[in-house]
């Protein structure tokens, strides 16, 4: 299994909208399929494109694959980076990335694609470093920023900021990955995923929230 970090080769300017239409349809086939299932061959049908296209984007399906984890990471990350989000007070902006975060997670079934990995998983550790660091990790180290500058205002009280950050996702998937995996979870309307992002953010609140400042959060 190659293991280059390069996400092209080298040669005439690649098209961005052939790209996203890529790794649009990488996302669809490996939210549906196992790893082992997908080819090449099918993202490029799916994406309306040639497999020399894929190829000239991405050289082998683990970059490929790799892509897709950024590309869903970019969506999240979004959430935590949207201005309106910074102007909120502490306990909204958490709500809002955590909207964000479960829009990618319940939508596009990424606890499913996840556990389709699971001989890849077991048997390449440099690999599965790669695709934490570019998806959950990533998106991960952003939340314990915000959760360390609200702890130097004094917002909150946390041993770690890291640990606190892998606290408050888990408070807002609950038990979606393994649901996800069984096929008991369907798309959710927006009200339903920020409904779940506000009481995951709220029980966050009520165990790190500085006491003497948590009317004002």
């Amino acid at each position: 299994m190659q293991k280059s970090l390069s996400t092209g080769r080298a040669g005439r300017p690649k098209d961005p909208a052939k790209r996203a239409a890529i790794v649009k349809a990488a996302i669809s086939l490996f939210t549906e399929q196992n790893y082992d299932m997908v080819t090449m061959e099918d993202v490029a049908a799916k994406a309306g494109v040639s497999k020399m296209t894929v190829y000239s984007h991405f050289s082998d399906k683990d970059t490929l694959f790799e892509n897709v984890v950024r590309s869903l990471s970019d969506q999240m990350m979004r959430g935590l980076s949207e201005s309106n989000c910074e102007e909120m007070p502490l306990r909204e902006r958490l709500t809002c990335i955590g909207t964000a975060f479960l829009t990618v997670i319940i939508n596009v079934h990424v606890a499913g694609m996840a556990h389709s990995l699971p001989a890849l998983w077991r048997g390449d550790r440099a690999l599965r470093t790669r695709l934490y660091d570019a998806g959950p990790g990533r998106t991960l180290a952003a939340l314990s920023e915000i959760i360390n500058a609200a702890v130097a205002r004094n917002e909150l009280i946390v041993d770690s900021p890291k640990l606190a950050a892998y606290d408050l996702v888990s408070l807002w998937e609950g038990g979606l990955p393994v649901r996800i995996v069984f096929g008991l979870v369907e798309s959710s309307t927006p009200e339903e995923i920020e409904q779940r992002a506000r009481r995951g953010t709220d029980v966050f609140m009520r165990a790190y929230a500085n006491p003497r400042k948590r009317k004002s959060l």
